[in-house]
């Protein structure tokens, strides 16, 4: 790992806003990440991190975000994604569109469903795409940005939830610029950092997940895009009520025209420390179960093995707990090791009849318990970190 100078004015006089750590399977002991800001443009994003090469492959194994049926949520935000593409470019049934990062298809479906019909997909996850291909019917190539070719260019390029993941922004920019044709559009969604602090996050340090190394608002957005040639034609910061963060919705054009000039920001290091803060408190109570666990002695399963499972090893006293099993759905995680225990898949919960299931998740919580309850006839203790949740 090495310091990483700023993606949008290349300094390197950088202010740590704090050290995030994980622990993953496989990895003997923990790594880290340093959330900082840029001194000299006011650019927040993660230092010392993974080379991109680990990203892609850490993309490619992750099954976390598969959703053969997509959660109402979820639903509702690729809607609205879609909508916002719709009121901002002159698109035609015959516009050639790229969705890169396209998942399992969900967002593409929309234009397949207004009728597009030159539709083509990226997406590094082969399991994605594979789903994505026998959901749809759609062209998907697995596929990173710094691997994929293409014969022609495109009037419409998408990335939703993609640029915040990206480590070498300038090329990854310099070969989507490459795809997209003159006067082409450019379609962003990017979590808002200026928001992060503007409330008590449900999940403590979820915004520092291992593959969110880019915190835009507005203004970085902007010196960005504009250095390698693009305008802005609209960005407005919307509320989802699904992960309970709001979104920046972004559309810029191509034009002839770029610069190296900068907006210094001003905001998105004040929200990240805001952000920092907030989730510390949000972490007491996490805190205070993990330490009543530990000293319980209690046998413990732990329902998943991703980044949240992965920050409270090293962030709580949860990783000297009693830990009899780790378990997730992932195959491409099952029989690894995390913190020496394996990793195995549910149904090696009825080998631990008296443990206690720590459920590391916010947004999924309840929708565990109930799998626990009502697939696997679970009665042992349930504990979750959930806001608001009953323990059992």
């Amino acid at each position: 790992m090495t310091i990483r100078p700023c993606e949008i004015c290349s300094g390197i006089d950088l202010e740590l806003l704090h050290r995030q750590h994980f622990l993953f399977p496989g990895l003997s002991s923990p790594v880290h990440y340093d959330a900082v800001t840029c001194r000299a443009c006011g650019f927040s994003f993660a230092s010392e991190i993974p080379d991109q090469s680990a990203l892609n492959q850490f993309y490619q194994d992750s099954e976390h975000h598969l959703h053969a049926e997509l959660p109402p949520g979820l639903k509702r935000i690729h809607a609205d994604f879609f909508q916002f593409v719709r009121e901002h470019t002159p698109l035609q049934a015959d516009t050639r569109i790229l969705d890169i990062g396209s998942g399992m298809g969900h967002f593409l479906g929309h234009f397949q469903n207004a009728g597009f019909n030159r539709l083509l997909g990226m997406e590094p996850s082969p399991a994605a795409a594979a789903l994505a291909r026998k959901i749809y019917g759609l062209e998907i190539r697995t596929a990173t940005v710094d691997t994929f070719v293409a014969d022609e260019r495109f009037q419409l390029i998408s990335l939703c939830g993609v640029l915040e993941h990206i480590a070498d922004l300038h090329d990854s920019m310099a070969k989507i610029d490459a795809l997209l044709r003159d006067d082409g559009y450019l379609f962003l969604a990017v979590p808002d950092a200026v928001s992060f602090g503007a409330s008590p996050p449900a999940e403590a340090f979820l915004e520092f997940a291992l593959e969110h190394i880019n915190f835009f608002s507005v203004t970085s957005l902007d010196n960005l895009l504009s250095a390698v040639g693009f305008e802005k034609v609209a960005v407005i910061s919307q509320h989802n009520d699904f992960y309970d963060n709001h979104y920046l919705l972004a559309m810029y054009r191509k034009v002839a025209k770029s610069g190296q000039s900068f907006r210094v920001d001003d905001e998105a290091a004040d929200s990240l420390r805001r952000y920092v803060a907030l989730s510390r408190q949000a972490l007491r109570p996490v805190e205070e179960l993990a330490a009543q666990l530990e000293e319980s002695g209690e046998p413990i399963l732990i329902w998943g093995a991703g980044s949240l499972t992965s920050r409270l090893l090293c962030d709580t006293r949860l990783g000297k707990a009693n830990i009899r099993g780790i378990i997730d759905r992932n195959r491409n995680l099952q029989g690894k090791p995390l913190l020496g225990v394996g990793i195995s898949a549910p149904e090696s919960i009825v080998d631990h009849p008296g443990a206690t299931i720590f459920i590391a998740s916010t947004t999924y919580a309840a929708e565990i318990r109930n799998t626990l309850i009502n697939q696997y006839g679970w009665t042992g203790r349930i504990v979750s970190i959930a806001p608001g949740a009953t323990q059992t």
